[in-house]
Formats: C-alpha cells, structure tokens, sequence
C-alpha cells in the first residue's frame, strides 16, 4: 500500500520535520511541501494525493476552511499548536489531530490509522489494485539480474540486502559470497517491507526472521559475522514495528 501525501505547513522546521517523519515510513510517498495552503492547490488538482499533514494557524487562509472548500477532499492529518482546534478537525472526519511539537511516536500512531483504513484501498482504480495485491500476494521470490543471467532467488535464504555503491549486495544465509545485482537498496526497501524486511540503516535492509539478537543499538544476524547498525534515522521505526509490536 502506497500513500501520496503533501505537508501544508507555514513554518519552516515544522515542515522539516514532518518531511523528516515521512521519509522513514516506506509506504508513505511525499509528493510536496509548501508554507501556503494557496501554494499548495495546484498539486492538491493535478496529482493524486491521498493524504494532507495541514496545519490549521495559516496566514493566508486558515487549514480547516481551507479543507472545507476542496472539492475533492484527501484524508487529512491536522497539525497545530493550539488544542482548541481538536474539536473541529475530528467533526470534519479528519483521521487525526497532532498537537506541536509532534513526537514521531505520535506521529506514526496517527499514520498508522491511515494504513488500517479500507476505505482508502476501495478509493484506488482497479489497476492500481491489481498490481497492489500483486505485490502483497507475489510470492516468496525474487528475480535478480546478475552479469549477463537473471536468478531467482527465495526470500527465506535472504538474510539482508547491503547497498554498495550503484549495486546491491544480496547476502544470503548459507552462502559466505553474496549476490551483486545493479539495483538500489530503496527498491528493496519498497517492495519487500510487507514480506518481513525492514531497512535498519541507508546501506542495509535486513530480514526479521534473520535477526539473532540486539544490543546496543546493533543487529546480529543468524549464521553471519554481522553486527549492523541500526541507523539514527530508522532507530524510533525499527523498535516501534519490530520489538514492540513483532513485526
């Protein structure tokens, strides 16, 4: 499940931070961000967006007038200093109301609201639902090129995936020389996140079912050498899903 979103936002470090959120969360995609709501119409009208981050305290106009008057209307996720605001952002069905500053706990128990709505899944066109599944009930699999042949390669003897470079380093359980393939550490990071893999650091996207222990901050996988850390700007998601919640 893929989310477009857009941040509406008049500060600056408010933007950044929520940019900052977003980009640790692989099913969330950011489309834009802008300090004016005005700014932001033109995306809102040509793009599919699914999500708006709004805050409500704008200048130019104010956030829940703002979503009132869309004519089409994304789900929306309203952020703002000031509590007194609450009640109106949920009378407009907004999936949630983030009061600043936002912790990124907070913020992903917000998003999190968004990933178990089925209504949004029923919004898609049927193609965009079809290669969905296809994706979620794509088997146990993948193909990998490799010089001048294409492997097939079984999840379950994938202990982690390294980026090196321009290629991907495919380490896999029983095999001490790992699989070079010319392919970016973000695509795995993308397409394998709902079949037990989850990037723990910008070079490394590990297996959870690999994960032998963690200590200190560091990843030890079964059967390899490894002791992989887990990077400052994937650490609050990694224990959020994986040791609080099992992944």
């Amino acid at each position: 499940m893929n989310i477009n979103c857009i941040i509406i936002d008049d500060e600056t470090l408010a933007l950044d931070i929520l940019e900052d959120y977003i980009s640790k969360i692989p099913m969330l995609t950011l489309q834009g961000k802008f300090n004016s709501a005005i700014q932001a119409m033109d995306c809102i009208m040509r793009n599919k967006v699914d999500l708006i981050f709004l805050d409500i305290n704008m200048p130019d106009i104010n956030g829940i007038k703002f979503y009132e008057g869309l004519p089409h209307k994304p789900k929306v996720i309203f952020t703002t200093a000031y509590s007194e605001y609450a009640v109106k952002g949920f009378e407009i069905n907004a999936v949630d109301y983030l009061l600043k500053p936002i912790s990124f706990d907070r913020f992903f128990q917000a998003v999190s609201k968004i990933f178990n709505n089925t209504d949004m899944a029923k919004e898609r066109n049927p193609k965009q639902l079809e290669e969905s599944m296809a994706i979620k009930d794509h088997s146990s699999f993948i193909f990998a090129k490799v010089e001048h042949s294409t492997v097939k390669i079984n999840l379950r003897d994938i202990s982690c995936f390294e980026g090196f470079k321009d290629y991907v380093k495919i380490h896999l359980i029983n095999e001490s020389k790992p699989i070079l393939t010319l392919n970016s550490i973000k695509h795995y990071e993308m397409s394998l996140f709902s079949k037990g893999f989850i990037r723990i650091h910008k070079s490394y996207v590990v297996s959870v079912d690999q994960i032998e222990n963690i200590s200190r901050n560091k990843v030890k996988l079964y059967n390899k050498d490894l002791f992989i850390t887990i990077g400052e700007s994937y650490r609050d998601f990694f224990y959020e899903l994986v040791v609080r919640k099992n992944l």
